[in-house]
């Protein structure tokens, strides 16, 4: 009997990549989104698929898991600016992935590959790293066999620095000479399916070349324009930049924001896809 793969968090940039990699490779795959708005493009690889939301409690997903070899978790709320929903990353990245977790050792999964990030356990005055960290603690508790991935961040996720570039500014905390190789999320996708069956019990990855905040904003104003302004970060406020956007929900992702770009994020290097080369390809009429 083959084994089926699950994938959560299956219409987000990354999981559907790794859908793709999955049923090139011939395995059956389980999508798990959070609603079936923005899955057409899913249903080009699976017909399987469960829209719920499983930070709401482990009766919402009960038996997503059942005859599942394997489950890949890429669930978790947006770290964008330009997003949000009511939900906090304690309830969808903490209690979601855990009910998740229940339903799989219920029904006797194999494996667990879990998608966290790169801070998760430098940063944990930060909600977002907080929210990663405890669910990494409860993985490793469960004696489930398992895979943490740690990534530096995809170049999707600088995106938000796109759209500020198209609004013709962009700022940057600090001196700008905080290093880090983000990962495309193709690339990132490889890495996941390489640890289908076996692998570390944590690593952190990132993409091919490592370069300063500064060296990638040059980048990114070579694109698109607008202007480099260097924001002491004793002084930093973002809201500055973005007033139509600042409220109580925005001020985690800004604060973890302003934590990953001052300090070097740098993590093993994978992948071949270089974030110039990305933003090459990127389509400013889809950016807001």
């Amino acid at each position: 009997m083959a084994k089926k793969i699950l994938v959560a968090g299956a219409s987000g940039a990354l999981g559907l990549e790794t859908v793709k990699l999955l049923k090139q490779q011939g395995l059956e795959v389980r999508g798990l989104v959070h609603s079936m708005e923005g899955t057409e493009e899913l249903r080009n690889y699976t017909t399987d698929i469960m829209a719920a939301d499983a930070s709401e409690g482990t009766y919402e997903i009960r038996d997503v898991t059942e005859g599942i070899h394997t489950v890949i978790s890429a669930m978790g709320k947006s770290v964008s600016l330009f997003t949000n929903d009511d939900k906090s990353f304690k309830e969808t990245d903490f209690f979601g992935n855990t009910n998740l977790l229940d339903d799989a050792l219920s029904h006797g999964v194999q494996r667990f590959i879990y998608i966290s990030i790169k801070g998760a356990d430098t940063g944990v005055e930060y909600e977002i790293a907080k929210a990663h960290k405890r669910f990494e603690d409860a993985l490793q508790a469960s004696g489930m066999h398992h895979t943490i991935i740690r990534p530096v961040g995809f170049f999707s996720g600088l995106n938000d620095l796109a759209i500020m570039a198209k609004r013709k500014v962009i700022p940057i905390v600090g001196d700008g000479q905080a290093k880090t190789n983000s990962i495309h999320q193709k690339d990132l996708a490889k890495v996941v399916v390489e640890y289908l069956e076996d692998g570390p019990e944590l690593i952190e990855v990132g993409g091919p070349l490592v370069h300063t905040r500064l060296e990638m904003d040059e980048m990114l104003q070579e694109k698109i324009g607008g202007k480099i302004i260097k924001v002491p970060e004793i002084v930093a406020e973002w809201g500055m930049f973005l007033p139509e956007l600042i409220s109580d929900s925005m001020g985690d992702k800004l604060n973890y924001f302003k934590y990953i770009t001052t300090r070097d994020m740098v993590g093993e290097k994978k992948g071949e896809i270089t974030y110039k080369e990305y933003l090459q390809t990127l389509d400013l009429d889809k950016l807001p």
